[in-house]
């Protein structure tokens, strides 16, 4: 059955900018190619031919084999609930994090996913090029479990409002999925049975044009 790729690039983008970056994080290149393209193909070269791009109504995003879906949410920790209209109804999705630089391996393990459950797949640790504890690279469900996983992501905004955690986004709603409650979503802590971490020591994202060289380097090293 088809799986259907959502690629978010739905932010401002306002950190980056701010912090010198010349356009958006996702039109930044690795050997030649923008970031976003080389998901973009790394995902067909998978088999992977139904991609939408989340992203903002500004050029640079159209890109041949893809169509665009305009962010629904505005409020950051809502990337996850962008697109929610066009998760598929019949087979795999699959929501990719678009600020990403993907080691072929990392993107191996994600696409060739074939238990019919719901898995998020990151970094749990420090990596090489950013710290912070881990990094979020991409999420799969299929339909029985998207109308769960998009009520897990509210439930987290709602724990947010309630003053029980401190912030509200896909780290928080991966937690409610494996089980945690009230407090306890606010704990950074590893649950296998939903959670593969792949720290292969290149896949990352960057926050910053200083990080973004240190992470170009990785792949276009000898």
């Amino acid at each position: 059955m088809a799986t259907r790729a959502l690629i978010m690039a739905g932010g401002a983008d306002t950190k980056w900018t701010s912090l010198g970056g010349p356009t958006r994080r996702h039109f930044q290149t690795v050997r030649g190619e923008r970031v976003i393209d080389r998901i973009v193909r790394q995902l067909a070269e998978r088999g992977i031919l139904d991609i939408g791009i989340i992203c903002p109504p500004i050029e640079g995003y159209d890109i041949e084999g893809t169509y665009r879906i305009e962010p629904t949410h505005d409020a950051w920790g809502h990337e996850a609930l962008n697109g929610r209209a066009h998760w598929s109804e019949t087979g795999r999705t699959i929501q990719v994090y678009g600020d990403m630089i993907f080691a072929d391996p990392c993107l191996d393990t994600i696409a060739g996913y074939e238990p019919r459950t719901w898995m998020m797949w990151g970094r749990f640790g420090n990596g090489v090029v950013k710290g912070g504890g881990g990094e979020l690279f991409a999420t799969s469900f299929w339909p029985e479990q998207a109308d769960r996983w998009e009520a897990a992501l509210l439930e987290a905004f709602m724990l947010k409002e309630r003053g029980l955690i401190r912030r509200a986004g896909s780290w928080e709603a991966y937690r409610i999925m494996a089980g945690a409650t009230g407090r306890t979503v606010g704990q950074h802590r590893l649950y296998p049975h939903v959670f593969t971490s792949i720290d292969d020591r290149r896949t990352d994202d960057f926050d910053t044009p200083d990080q973004y060289r240190q992470l170009v380097r990785l792949f276009e090293g000898p």
